[in-house]
C-alpha cells in the first residue's frame, strides 16, 4: 500500500486513480458501441405479457391505496392519487384497451409514463421485472387482431420466447386516449 505523508501525495494518488477510471469508461463505452444490447420491463395485460421499453418508463409502483375518482371521466379513467406530492392521473389501460375493468391485487402494479407532456401513470395487471436482451427488436408486429396492435412498436425473441413491444409514446399521442372527458 502506498504511503500519503502529505496533501500532494493524496492529490497525486487522487489523479491517478482518476486517470485510470477515465481510461477504463472510455473502453467500456467503446464496447458498448458494439454490442445492440436492450432493456425493457416485462408486463402483464389481460393474460398477454408485454415488453415496454426502459426508457420510456418513469417508475412502477404498487396501486396506492387512497386513490381519487375523477367526476365526468370516461371509465377507464382510474382517478387521481398523490405521488409524493404531486397528483398523478391513472388509467386503467386493460379497460382503455379491451373494453374490461382491470381487477387489482397484490400483483397489479402503475407504470409512469416518461414521456414530455403527460405525467400519468397507467393500470395493469403485473409486472415480472426487467428483461435484458442482446439485440435490439425487429419491427415486425405479431398480435395482429388485437386492440393492442396500434400500440405495439415491434417485437423481439429470446430463449424460445416471444414478445411484443407496447409503446407509452404512441399510446400519449392517440387522442382517444388524451380525451378522457365524458
Amino acid at each position: 500500500m502506498t504511503t500519503l505523508n502529505s496533501v500532494s501525495d493524496v492529490i497525486h494518488l487522487l489523479r491517478d486513480i482518476e486517470q485510470r477510471s477515465q481510461q477504463g469508461g472510455s473502453r467500456l463505452s467503446q464496447q458498448d458501441g458494439q454490442k445492440q444490447n436492450w432493456t425493457a420491463i416485462d408486463f402483464q395485460l389481460a393474460d398477454e405479457n408485454y415488453l415496454i421499453p426502459l426508457m420510456e418508463t418513469r417508475e412502477i409502483f404498487p396501486v396506492p391505496n387512497q386513490i381519487t375518482p375523477v367526476p365526468r371521466a370516461k371509465p377507464w379513467v382510474y382517478g387521481i392519487a398523490n405521488l409524493r406530492g404531486e397528483l398523478l392521473p391513472l388509467f386503467d389501460l386493460k379497460y382503455f384497451l379491451f373494453n374490461q375493468p382491470a381487477k387489482v391485487n397484490k400483483y397489479s402494479r402503475i407504470l409512469v409514463l416518461n414521456h414530455p407532456d403527460l405525467y400519468s401513470g397507467v393500470l395493469v395487471d403485473a409486472v415480472f421485472g426487467l428483461k435484458h436482451f442482446q439485440n435490439l427488436p425487429d419491427n415486425k408486429v405479431k398480435t395482429a387482431d388485437s386492440p393492442v396492435v396500434d400500440y405495439l412498436n415491434g417485437n423481439i425473441s429470446q430463449n424460445g420466447s416471444d414478445w411484443d413491444v407496447f409503446s407509452f409514446h404512441k399510446l400519449a399521442a392517440d387522442q382517444r386516449f388524451l380525451n378522457a372527458a365524458k
